[in-house]
């Protein structure tokens, strides 16, 4: 029995597999499928896309802001703060194209009050500002 288990013993260490040249098999394999392969471009559909910004034709007006004796603000009319000045030129930028800012300011009220609305008014957008006397 000393025999057979010694030759069993050669079996189990000659059973080693060498696989060497499988990998460069798969390897090549693979370099030729990557080669050969079609790569399918996607395809896009074309679009005809706007401008920037369509341009609707607003009527052209000048927006008038009228300062009374006691350094009251009107817009359009109607009393305003002085805070509120912007908000109310971009409602009307809205509606109108502004081609400028005219400014009625009463003799009686401060330079302050003045420049402040003017103040406001450039913060907002760069308008041309005319001074209107009575």
């Amino acid at each position: 029995m000393h025999k057979d288990s010694h030759a069993l013993t050669k079996l189990q260490n000659n059973a080693d597999v060498d696989m060497t040249s499988m990998l460069d098999i798969v390897f090549i394999l693979l370099i030729f499928f990557i080669v050969t392969t079609s790569f399918v471009k996607p395809v896009a559909i074309e679009l005809n896309r706007p401008l920037d910004s369509p341009q609707i034709d607003k009527p052209v007006k000048n927006a008038l802001f009228r300062i009374d004796e006691s350094n009251g603000i009107y817009f359009s009319g109607r009393l305003i703060d002085l805070e509120q000045v912007a908000t109310n030129l971009a409602m009307f930028a809205a509606k109108y194209e502004i081609s400028s800012v005219l400014i009625t300011a009463d003799e009686n009220s401060t330079h302050n009050t003045l420049m402040s609305v003017m103040n406001n008014i450039k913060q907002y957008d760069d308008y041309s500002i005319s001074l209107i006397s009575k």
